[in-house]
């Protein structure tokens, strides 16, 4: 025995339906009358869990870790992070219990999207980049910032896997003797409609076929026919095939061959997007968010010794979403009668693509990767200061805050390297 004992002082009885001496029974053991719906072990207990209401406690929770005030004193790139680690803590438990409603999870993802970009109920701030894009990985483009409705599928996703591995879970003889189960026995695995010869059902494959079946709902250990060789395949057609069918009867069998039958072997499960057969939530939000790949420089961005709100700004750059003036203006923004155009031989996103180190020594290849951000960065900066507070443009100047920039960015990451400003000037010029 454990020794724990019962704390009635925090024990509920709590009746279901109509039971007329419930004050005495909770008398007699010692505890207070409650009443449903209520919540156990963080989970409503007797709501409806469609109900939108159940998630009040979760958004209400997300929007005090995203409040608005916070954002004005984080940078965007600690936005980002402070958002997927919200995201990480707060409502998985939920999501891995519940199907989110839609009003719920657009709700929750205006949340993430006012704190990320600012603004809210009474100030609206330009949404730079759609919230489709952010939510994809960072190699495709994105911020890495989960989406909702596809994580909330992934984890659901795991009772379907749990259900088909924990055949002795109390919790599954209790399903499987209330709504029943497809007699098949240990071998549950259908010869036409599942998948388990190539990447779709027989069926699928081979339609024309599967229209001649006898029994279309015939498991495989059914259509196996064991020999002294060890066994062959013996599917059963309602006529005999003609000649222009040939050829397709042959690539179904030739398929077929590649399978056989381990005889006193139960059928089991295997998840392929995993080496080890084993399902994870991760594998299966990575296989469901995996669009088309797409040339992105993201080693360039994100691998490179400079801060996250750097990183952020050359990712906004490369998609051609910062607030330059030319953007200003085309989102309709009253501005002056001037060009301030910033022009560079080649795009941002062709640029970091291009750029390489091959021609400098190892310490220096990670300065030299950080030097197209903290360029950005630099002439941005600068760019702002001449556009919005007139200030006279000095290129000495910039190239001064350029060197001093970099430098301060990137002397975490040397080891044994220059200790000073004018030592790290020579250093970099040297191989």
């Amino acid at each position: 025995m454990s020794g724990l004992r019962i704390n009635l002082d925090k024990s509920e009885l709590i009746p279901v339906g109509c039971v007329n001496n419930v004050e005495e029974l909770a008398a007699a053991i010692g505890c207070k009358v409650g009443s449903l719906p209520t919540s156990y072990l963080g989970l409503p207990l007797g709501a409806q869990y469609r109900s939108r209401a159940v998630w009040d406690g979760v958004e209400e929770r997300m929007r005090k870790k995203l409040a608005r005030w916070k954002s004005q004193y984080i940078s965007k790139g600690g936005r980002i992070t402070l958002i997927r680690s919200t995201l990480a803590n707060m409502p998985i438990y939920f999501m891995s219990m519940l199907s989110m409603p839609r009003k719920v999870r657009l709700r929750l993802e205006r949340i993430q999207r006012e704190f990320l970009w600012g603004g809210g109920a009474l100030e609206r701030k330009i949404h730079l980049v759609k919230w489709e894009l952010v939510c994809l990985e960072k190699d495709n483009g994105g911020l890495g910032v989960k989406s909702l409705s596809i994580l909330n599928k992934a984890l659901l996703c795991k009772w379907s896997w749990r259900f088909a591995m924990e055949r002795e879970a109390f919790w599954n003889q209790v399903i499987r003797g209330k709504y029943g189960e497809e007699q098949g026995g240990d071998a549950w695995i259908k010869f036409w409609k599942d998948i388990w010869c190539g990447d779709e059902p027989l069926c699928v494959s081979f339609p024309s076929l599967f229209a001649l079946a006898v029994s279309k709902d015939a498991w495989v250990k059914d259509v196996w026919r064991c020999n002294e060789g060890g066994g062959s395949w013996s599917p059963l057609f309602s006529r005999p095939f003609n000649d222009w069918e040939l050829e397709e009867v042959c690539s179904f069998f030739v398929a077929l061959n590649r399978k056989q039958i381990q005889q006193g072997v139960d059928d089991r499960v295997i998840w392929r997007e995993t080496k080890c057969g084993m399902f994870s939530v991760k594998s299966l939000y990575k296989s469901l968010v995996s669009g088309h790949p797409i040339s992105f420089p993201s080693s360039a961005i994100w691998k490179v010794t400079v801060q996250p709100k750097v990183s952020f700004f050359g990712w906004e750059a490369t998609w051609g979403k910062a607030l330059t003036l030319d953007q200003l203006q085309r989102r309709g923004w009253a501005l002056a009668n001037r060009c301030y155009l910033w022009v560079l031989p080649a795009t941002v996103k062709e640029t970091l693509s291009g750029w390489n180190g091959s021609f400098v020594g190892k310490k220096r290849k990670g300065v030299w990767k950080a030097s197209p951000l903290c360029l950005f960065w630099t002439v941005w900066k600068t760019r702002n200061e001449v556009a919005f507070e007139e200030k006279e443009l000095s290129i000495q100047i910039l190239k001064a805050f350029f060197v001093y920039f970099l430098w301060s960015e990137t002397k975490r990451s040397i080891k044994d390297g220059p200790s000073t400003l004018v030592d790290f000037v020579g250093w970099v010029a040297s191989r």
